[in-house]
């Protein structure tokens, strides 16, 4: 320890005077992040927090003492003992001519610009007193918006700040915009003026959550609202598991726009295409505004919310009455609110008896309960995005993080740009696959057998982390004896990689002081998702990148509460408080429910649910917020086995391909109109909140499980939705100490669900694993192999995105990617409608868009469509098809 009390090194504070304020700073703090913390307004117009220092427009000038002129605040770094002025007069005439310079040439059409209200350059020119022009006003023409449907250019209103241009490069790393011309002539367009759609946008709006003026809006909404006429409601988004804070700007009971606060939520005030433009499925005009009860007629026609609800009641009673609690499953969607999910297992086991509960997503879990005694001693064991910056590597296996998980992805873009490496283990030339600097393109459903080739090839080189192997991990002989089976080279000829690529890889990840391994849902879901998930601890092990900064494993899940689910029990082997195997636990969640739980059946997995139906041993099915037709493998099988239910309950915001088979259907709320929380994919705990009021008579789902569990005679006293997070306060691991105050105020909190085991190796099972996808026979007439994934301007199924304006209009159908010789071979070309058949069974007709992304025999088609389901194609329990197409 130094003669102070701190640790030798460690960097200490910066002392300096600010506007006549004694002002303690951290090293490395610009003047202008010092000022703000302190309350002191610095005005900027190419500021952004998100975006590297620039010093271009000179508002952010101020005075430093014993400096030769005015210093840019935005790139100065504070020094001990410095004295700095901020609003001396020669620093506010400085900022008046600046502005009065910018006035000169820009339109004075405050009246009619999406930005009146909420502009830097209207606020600056009314703070300092800017009420003409010395020179003369020469107004521009402001000219058109363009033709994207959700951004607006207005080149006439840039104040060449360059905002957009860097953050579509620095954060998004694409460039769609720049500067055209020079001098007096400066604008900024994109390259060529051609559309945005031609040169690689993906939509995501940053250059319009960015821009200080008008130049670059949202089109504008049709009920055209003032930015002063909206109400501001911060929520969280609904779709995928990054969990971005959204700020919800509604005007007149609709949202009308969508935004991210920069300083506060995990997003830091970047959003992606849905997060921005997606949200308006809230005003679909098919949106179920009533109970819809099945008439003696067969239609299903409108009903009292009681008679509804005393509809579904007597049926489940029924069944359960007749054939056992086992005889009800119910369903979840991974949008549903913590406080919804809770509510339903609880529903499911209290008063039905039944611990068929079941998740939408819950294969992307199944491998986690299988793997139950292995692994990293945790399920959420603590990564997060932080950990990215932190890493010396990064190692993604199956993720296209800039499709499923795009903000996450920024991460890991912000890591490629720093000159980080990167090695990307995927089928498809993902957009981090041609960015990163290594990339393996493993065969469909193969990745454990890679995975395992690398273990081998780390040993055999002698570059496991032995210190850590001795100190912490279990297992390990097993684990080498199991080894010991794996020939490298035959497991990367399985692979389809190169064994001397795949030695190379796996030396890298064993010689980096860090690592962190990022996995995506598609392998999740493989049915190899065990093997796989086991070899990646192994992976994780055996290089000692556990329990540390910028080291571990992070499973990139594909819902918005997908951990929240997995957390509240909605699982068949697993209460909110822990497994079902453990005696403790079962009795801990009796004495807090009052009902007895151990005698109860062992639940049904996801994908045991339709051969259950099919042979009558489940004749119930309660499905909540997902659409098992179109989620489903195997669309003709899975209708079917709906239709023999002898009660189906969709509870839903849309009228679905499995409510139209339902006998009651209840309308539930978006996540716009709902109160509760989410847990986001690394843990973090966040509230929703009702910005808008649902939709007729729809009503948020923890109301109506509420309801219903009235009508079963439950004895349930929950008012509002904060009374369900109470409880789930008081029972769950992690959660304890949580309120929907706390998180009003924290804004936040991190949630770990821990487990007691340490570390411990996996013996791995060459040979023994089937494959996760049918093979084509390359002599056959079904010579390609189908894959599905996800889809950046959709998710899931798209039951909302498909309804979402700003999304339909970017991408309102499926196209099938295959590689550009196997299209010309089949002389088909790009928007070419074409016929895919599966050698299974199951046909689809799709446009065709031929690009680089799969390589030869490989095609891709996402899963969001109605009109050609990618379920029509898949077997059940398989992730992949082989398939011939025919040009229509």
């Amino acid at each position: 320890m130094s003669a102070t009390g701190e640790a030798a090194g460690t960097p200490q504070p910066v002392t300096l005077t600010l506007n006549g304020m004694q002002v303690e700073a951290q090293p490395g703090q610009t003047i202008l992040e010092v000022a703000r913390s302190v309350g002191v307004d610095i005005p900027t117009l190419c500021h952004d927090p998100r975006l590297e220092p620039y010093g271009a427009c000179r508002m952010c000038l101020v005075e430093v003492e014993g400096a030769r002129g005015p210093m840019a605040a935005c790139g100065t770094v504070v020094k001990q003992g410095m004295v700095v002025q901020t609003h001396t007069e020669k620093i506010v005439k400085l900022r008046k001519f600046v502005l009065e310079l910018l006035l000169t040439n820009h339109p004075l059409d405050c009246p009619v610009c999406e930005a009146a209200g909420d502009c830097r350059l209207q606020d600056y020119a009314y703070e300092y007193l800017v009420d003409m022009v010395p020179w003369g006003w020469r107004p521009p023409v402001v000219g058109e918006p363009g033709d994207h449907p959700n951004v607006a250019h207005y080149g006439a209103r840039c104040v060449l700040c360059g905002r957009c241009v860097r953050i579509c490069r620095e954060v998004m790393s694409i460039g769609c915009w720049g500067y055209l011309n020079r001098g007096y002539e400066s604008e900024v367009d994109t390259p060529y003026r051609l559309p945005l759609t031609e040169v690689g946008c993906v939509s995501c709006g940053q250059c319009v959550s960015t821009c200080p003026v008008g130049a670059i809006t949202g089109q504008r909404s049709a009920l055209g609202a003032r930015a002063w006429q909206t109400t501001k409601t911060v929520s969280t988004c609904g779709y995928c598991a990054d969990g971005c804070g959204l700020v919800l700007h509604t005007y007149r009971d609709k949202v009308v726009q969508v935004s991210a606060d920069l300083q506060a939520g995990l997003n830091q005030g970047n959003l992606c295409v849905k997060g921005r433009f997606g949200i308006g499925y809230t005003d679909a005009e098919d949106r179920l505004t009533r109970p819809l009860a099945r008439s003696e007629a067969g239609d299903l026609v409108p009903v009292p919310w009681e008679e509804a609800l005393q509809k579904v009641a007597r049926g489940l009673q029924k069944v359960a009455a007749e054939s056992g609690g086992s005889a009800v499953a119910a369903v979840c969607g991974a949008h549903c609110t913590n406080e919804a999910a809770y509510l339903l297992q609880k529903l499911m086991r209290t008063l039905l008896g039944s611990n068929n509960i079941t998740a939408e997503d819950a294969v992307e879990w199944s491998a986690y309960q299988a793997l139950a005694g292995y692994g990293l001693g945790t399920v959420a064991d603590g990564v997060t995005r932080y950990d990215v910056a932190e890493a010396q590597l990064l190692l993604l296996v199956g993720a296209d993080l800039t499709e499923s998980d795009p903000v996450f992805a920024l991460e890991v873009i912000k890591a490629i740009r720093k000159g980080r490496p990167v090695i990307v283990v995927d089928s498809l030339a993902t957009t981090l696959a041609t960015k990163a600097g290594m990339h393996l393109p493993v065969r469909p459903g193969r990745e454990a057998a890679l995975l395992r080739a690398m273990l081998r090839s780390i040993v055999d080189a002698g570059l496991e982390d032995k210190a850590f192997i001795s100190a912490q991990a279990g297992g390990y002989d097993e684990f080498l004896a199991s080894l010991e089976k794996v020939d490298a080279a035959a497991e990367a000829a399985a692979a389809g990689v190169d064994l001397p690529v795949v030695t190379e890889a796996a030396a890298r990840v064993a010689e980096a002081r860090s690592v962190l391994i990022i996995v995506g849902p598609a392998v999740l879901q493989s049915t190899a998702a065990t093997e796989t998930v086991g070899a990646v601890f192994d992976l994780a092990l055996l290089t000692g990148n556990v329990g540390r900064s910028g080291a571990g494993v992070y499973y990139a899940k594909s819902g918005a509460n997908s951990c929240g689910l997995f957390d509240m029990g909605v699982r068949p082997d697993r209460l909110p408080n822990g497994g079902l195997a453990e005696a403790e636990v079962v009795e801990v969640a009796e004495n807090a429910w009052g009902a007895s739980l151990r005698d109860l059946p062992r639940g049904l997995e996801l994908r045991e649910l339709v051969p259950a139906i099919e042979a009558g041993r489940v004749r119930a099915l309660y499905v909540v917020g997902t659409d098992p037709v179109l989620a489903w493998a195997d669309e003709p099988r899975t209708k079917a086995a709906l239709e023999r239910l002898e009660l189906l309950v969709v509870q839903d915001a849309f009228p679905t391909a499995s409510s139209a088979l339902a006998h009651v259907v209840l309308p539930a709320a978006v996540t716009a109109e709902d109160e509760g929380t989410f847990t986001n994919g690394e843990g973090f705990v966040q509230r929703v909140r009702a910005a808008v009021s649902t939709a007729g008579e729809a009503r948020q789902d923890w109301w109506i499980l509420a309801k219903l569990a009235e009508a079963l005679g439950g004895d349930w006293a929950y008012g509002r939705p904060e009374d369900v997070m109470r409880e789930i306060a008081e029972l769950v691991p992690g959660y304890r100490g949580l309120s929907h105050a706390a998180l009003d105020e924290a804004g936040k909190a991190r949630n770990l669900v821990g487990n007691e085991q340490g570390p411990k190796f996996y013996p791995v099972h060459p040979g023994q694993v089937p494959d996760s996808v049918a093979y084509p026979d390359t002599a056959s007439e079904y010579p390609f192999l189908l894959i599905t994934g996800p889809v950046l301007t959709h998710h899931g199924t798209g039951e909302r995105s498909r309804r979402a304006p700003g999304l339909a209009k970017l991408s309102a159908e499926p196209v099938l990617e295959m590689n550009a010789e196997d299209a010309a071979a089949l002389g088909v070309g790009r928007g070419d409608q074409v016929r895919v058949t599966a050698r299974d069974g199951g046909e689809v007709e799709v446009a065709v868009v031929p690009n680089g992304r799969p390589p030869a025999g490989l095609v891709f088609l996402g899963r969001f469509s109605e009109k050609a389901p990618v379920s029509r194609l898949l077997r059940l329990g398989a992730c992949g098809a082989a398939v011939k197409i025919e040009k229509v």
